[in-house]
């Protein structure tokens, strides 16, 4: 009886033995074989993202102050820091980039887009308004749709806003009446 059990216990060692052997670390080098692939074209993915303007005459300006920047072609690009800013006419494209920029506009803009923190503006009548930062003050007379993306913003409208989308934190509207509002933040105060 012995001898069918010492074959089972033989042929099971045997078997083990056989099943491990692919576990046994080898001494030597080891190579890695990852798989390649052909070329890959890179697709984008939509993104909320601040597009750079494209070039513009601008106006040359001192540190301090530029008592009449220029709106050539329909354009005006504002940019500095710590810079005063004075546009007298229409003007259909804006652009304003820094951080404690004051700009007076006395006429009216199809669209604006602010960039930058601390910056006191005040324009006329206006289209579309992409404000980008923190704690910018915005005054205008009625504005077709507003963007917001930052926090504390303090917009003052003397008539009406159309739609608005908020992306931020502790905003203030002022406004005789407002459009569509998405409000993707926290403490937005719409009065």
């Amino acid at each position: 009886m012995h001898a069918p059990r010492r074959t089972l216990g033989v042929a099971l060692a045997l078997a083990t033995t056989l099943a491990l052997a692919g576990c046994i670390a080898i001494p030597g080098p080891r190579a890695t074989v990852v798989p390649t692939r052909g070329a890959v074209t890179p697709v984008p993915s939509p993104s909320w993202e601040t597009q750079v303007p494209t070039p513009a005459p601008t106006a040359t300006v001192s540190p301090t102050s530029a008592p009449d920047a220029l709106c050539v072609n329909g354009r005006a690009i504002l940019a500095g820091n710590d810079v005063v800013f004075s546009l007298t006419a229409d003007c259909a494209e804006v652009t304003i980039a820094g951080n404690r920029i004051v700009v007076q506009m006395g006429g009216s803009a199809d669209t604006v887009l602010l960039q930058g923190s601390n910056n006191d503006v005040t324009i006329g009548t206006m289209g579309d308004v992409r404000i980008e930062g923190n704690d910018n003050s915005f005054v205008s007379g009625p504005i077709g749709s507003l963007q917001i993306a930052g926090d504390r913003m303090r917009i003052d409208a003397d008539g009406a806003i159309g739609d608005i989308t908020v992306n931020g934190n502790d905003n203030t509207f002022s406004a005789s009446g407002y459009g569509t509002i998405q409000d993707n933040g926290g403490r937005n105060v719409f009065g």
